[in-house]
């Protein structure tokens, strides 16, 4: 397999790109959007992008372009129409729809469409699905059937964004939170098919716990006591798996509730809702309680940042 950096597009194009045309690009940023991109809308963690574009055409990752001292994303592309071949990591897949493939941000890789095409692409940070960039590799560049399991899910929600591209925001405002638990959950259930070692059992039950409590968030009797009953370990053994990401249950519980409120106060569509609602919406009760969680995590108060983000 030759490397990232050797490829050209004579092996998978039936030929070169013509000369002078535009159909290379070179992706400097992790967040960066494909050529194309048409509808975008984030949603915490997560953003959904629908492209279309005219083959043939190529997005490149060089080493040269990545810098290690910022946060990497993940991103998992379902094909609308057209093909989808992803090189990284030493390996490649091939996708139509309905299937789905995965990339990293963090390491080179190329990502080749080879005729006119429309997609949707997901992109996520490694902290919302539980996995650092080592814990990732096994799952790039794999096609992921879209006939069956969480990836059919996935993949049928998708395939109604994309042919509903107009709409895409106001469904990704509504369809946002399935977006995020189902490319979490399936992130997990691929950890458990490569599971080779009980480092990796581990990251697997780490990414089933996140996606357990994400789902639960607004229940106040939600501890890391309950949690570990919930999945037949010890408290001591749950708190081992969270420290190996430097974090302790409690402490992560208590950050993906207030990013849960940090993304609907961002969320103009949520305005009617009072502030000490959100924060009850997420598990943390009491006005003041929340005020003063959030102030302490962002510098301001949640009333005060929905104010601002009015304002601006």
């Amino acid at each position: 397999m030759p490397r990232i950096d050797e490829l050209k597009p004579t092996h998978v194009l039936a030929g070169p790109l013509p000369a002078g045309r535009s159909g290379v690009q070179i992706v400097r940023g992790h967040d960066e959007p494909i050529d194309g991109t048409v509808r975008t809308h984030q949603f915490g963690g997560v953003r959904v992008a629908l492209v279309r574009g005219d083959g043939p055409g190529e997005l490149i990752r060089p080493a040269r372009q990545i810098d290690a001292c910022t946060a990497g994303r993940l991103r998992v592309v379902r094909p609308l129409t057209g093909t989808v071949w992803v090189f990284q990591d030493g390996r490649h897949g091939i996708v139509r729809a309905p299937n789905l493939v995965c990339f990293d941000s963090t390491r080179p890789y190329k990502v080749v469409m080879p005729e006119n095409f429309r997609l949707v692409d997901i992109m996520v940070t490694h902290r919302l699905v539980g996995l650092t960039a080592h814990d990732a590799e096994p799952l790039t560049a794999r096609p992921w059937s879209g006939a069956e399991g969480l990836a059919a899910l996935l993949s049928s929600l998708l395939d109604g964004l994309g042919r509903h591209g107009r709409e895409v925001a106001t469904a990704v405002d509504l369809l946002g939170g399935s977006v995020a638990g189902l490319t979490a959950a399936l992130f997990a259930e691929r950890m458990r098919e490569v599971a080779e070692d009980p480092q990796i059992a581990r990251q697997t039950l780490m990414l089933n716990i996140q996606t357990y409590v994400r789902e639960r968030l607004a229940d106040p009797g939600l501890s890391p006591v309950t949690i570990a009953r919930a999945h037949s370990i010890s408290l001591r053994y749950l708190q081992k798996i969270f420290q190996e990401h430097g974090i302790s249950p409690a402490r992560w519980i208590r950050d993906e509730r207030l990013s849960r409120c940090h993304s609907e106060l961002a969320d103009a569509s949520l305005d009617h809702l009072p502030v000490a609602l959100i924060g009850e919406r997420a598990g943390l009760y009491g006005a003041s309680h929340f005020s003063r969680l959030f102030r302490d995590r962002y510098g301001i108060t949640p009333r005060e940042y929905r104010r601002e983000r009015n304002v601006s």
